[in-house]
């Protein structure tokens, strides 16, 4: 993937967004946040989109988003380029103390195996890879994934790759035998003509768990702020509805 940046057309002004159109005095006006997908990565970047574009405008803050490489995403926002990150796992907190994990999950996502291979069956769990000899990639900047490949794949056989095309593409050319990434990013490519008719499939779930916004310290106080929006954005079934939109824009 080329190392270049997508900036989203979505800043946004909310001038009357909260209740009496108040805005607290410790929140920031604008606010820039690093996204893994862009909108050639379709329905997770879309549905993500929609989710927080709402979010911010309920609390009167101007967003941007900018669109990185999982590393490059956390690279920004350790060097407090970037605000925070849209969409990390649970665990992420545990490996970068620089961020604070918003309370509320905005959604949850699958951690899937797959493979071309007829003859490779897996069990849902990591741990079924243990003593099997597959050569097993992984995309790069997925910190828990590449733990908890690690503790059960030798490294020998485990490598990773800087985005998803590229492990779909070794994975179809044989050069490896089970490419481990997030559903939502994997499924799109898959609907795209290089990898339609080749064979990828999907072995099993390997994990699934909540996916939160980050904020980086200095923005604290807005975590629970923002955590309540999205609660009450679930609760409503907004979330869900913003799904359904997704999945129907082209």
């Amino acid at each position: 993937m080329q190392r270049r940046q997508f900036v989203t057309g979505i800043t946004l002004s909310a001038l009357s967004a909260l209740p009496g159109g108040i805005i607290w005095a410790d929140e920031p006006r604008r606010i820039v946040m690093a996204s893994l997908v862009s909108n050639r990565d379709g329905f997770a970047a879309r549905w993500l989109q929609l989710i927080y574009s709402d979010a911010f405008q309920q609390l009167g803050i101007e967003l941007e988003i900018r669109t990185f490489p999982a590393a490059r995403a956390a690279a920004e926002s350790a060097a407090d380029n970037v605000d925070g990150e849209l969409a990390r796992s649970f665990e992420y907190a545990d490996t970068h103390p620089n961020l604070i994990r918003v309370p509320e999950p905005t959604l949850f996502a699958n951690t899937i195996a797959y493979a071309v291979r007829a003859d490779i069956k897996l069990e849902p769990r990591y741990d079924s890879l243990r003593d099997t000899g597959y050569r097993v990639e992984h995309r790069l900047g997925y910190p828990i994934i590449a733990r908890k490949l690690a503790a059960v794949v030798p490294p020998a056989n485990l490598s990773e790759v800087r985005n998803a095309e590229t492990g779909l593409r070794k994975l179809v050319l044989g050069r490896s035998d089970i490419y481990v990434d997030v559903e939502d990013t994997v499924e799109s490519l898959l609907l795209a003509a290089e990898f339609r008719d080749a064979g990828v499939r999907k072995l099993a779930v390997m994990d699934r768990g909540p996916v939160h916004a980050y904020l980086n310290r200095r923005h604290s106080q807005l975590a629970p702020r923002l955590a309540a929006v999205i609660k009450k954005m679930r609760d409503s079934g907004q979330i869900e509805r913003y799904r359904q939109q997704a999945l129907h824009q082209k």
